[in-house]
């Protein structure tokens, strides 16, 4: 298995290999582009107060999590990825008849195991693969790091599938383009209810950035805060008055980073509810007016039943890739 993704260090692919691309359930795409591309979603389980709910980014199932979501049911929820178990079983199953090449990029390691379990899973079977099967092609798992999450992650993976399925770029350039480009993408998430996350504090991985008194002054003034997350870390970039002016003020940066150059053509967002509650926002409306104009695509989707019960319902992500200056 190859993790280390760099040119130099594999063999190149053929125009005649089968390259797939899979991500976890937290990736905030459309069903849309899930369809087009045909990307595989690796589950992951949110184990709530009532049982378990299999995140696997299905429209239905994402509508029926929002208008159910409680905070009695889903206050304390915990998500999981899959076992390594698991892992091999869908390996096996859902990607080797299909694909010689598989790519698979995830969510942050930093605050999630997905990574590491897919990892291992590639390692343990990738040899039995190769024993069980006549190929004159082996089967490759290659993992990708996103050093993000939610609509961030997802920049990665609408650039890697323009790279390979559209511009037709071999696997390895593809490859090289995204490790390049990770670096430069910035993601952005306005929460809605800082005490839903203030009550998560202990279950969230490594992430203690917005202190007791933060919450406390927020809740009393009625601040929200624009939070960053860059190459793995989060912090609070902005902070405004409300939640409203804090999607505002997320939208104008946005507009900044497009005037100054995006490394992509995409703009990726996701809502933690059903779309119909922020489809009409008239600042989102107006921000993706003046995308369209300078060239820039968005895409808005649910934000995954992983995201939202770890930052709350409602909550707005947005993310882009800068260029180079």
């Amino acid at each position: 298995m190859e993790t280390q993704l760099t040119p130099r260090t594999r063999t190149e692919s053929s125009p005649t290999d089968r390259i797939g691309i899979a991500v976890d359930s937290s990736c905030d795409l459309t069903p849309e582009f899930i369809r087009k591309h045909g990307i595989e979603v690796l589950p992951i389980y949110i184990n709530h107060a009532d049982g378990m709910f299999n995140d696997v980014r299905d429209p239905g199932a994402m509508t029926a999590f929002y208008k159910t979501h409680t905070k009695a049911r889903y206050g304390e929820a915990q998500s999981e990825p899959l076992s390594v178990a698991d892992v091999g079983e869908i390996f096996e199953r859902a990607f080797l008849p299909k694909y010689d090449r598989v790519n698979v990029i995830t969510i942050n390691s930093r605050k999630s195991q997905v990574y590491n379990r897919v990892t291992e899973a590639a390692m343990i079977n990738e040899p039995k693969f190769r024993d069980k099967t006549q190929r004159t092609t082996p089967f490759r798992i290659r993992m990708l790091d996103s050093y993000s999450m939610f609509s961030g992650h997802a920049v990665l993976v609408c650039e890697f599938a323009k790279l390979i399925h559209e511009q037709r770029e071999s696997q390895a350039k593809a490859i090289a383009r995204i490790n390049k480009l990770r670096d430069n993408v910035y993601g952005y998430m306005v929460p809605y209810n800082l005490s839903y996350m203030r009550d998560r504090r202990h279950l969230r991985k490594g992430d203690h950035k917005i202190s007791w008194l933060s919450y406390k002054l927020a809740e009393t003034f009625g601040i929200n805060p624009v939070i960053e997350l860059h190459k793995g870390e989060t912090h609070a970039f902005k902070k405004a008055k409300g939640y409203n002016n804090a999607l505002k003020e997320l939208f104008e940066h946005a507009k900044s980073s497009i005037l100054s150059g995006l490394a992509t053509d995409t703009i990726v967002m996701s809502y933690g509810g059903l779309l119909e509650e922020i489809h009409d926002n008239p600042d989102l409306l107006e921000f993706r007016d003046f995308a369209k104009q300078k060239g820039v695509k968005t895409m808005l989707s649910m934000m995954s039943a992983t995201a939202a019960v770890n930052v709350g319902p409602k909550a707005f992500s947005l993310a882009f890739a800068r260029a180079d200056h």
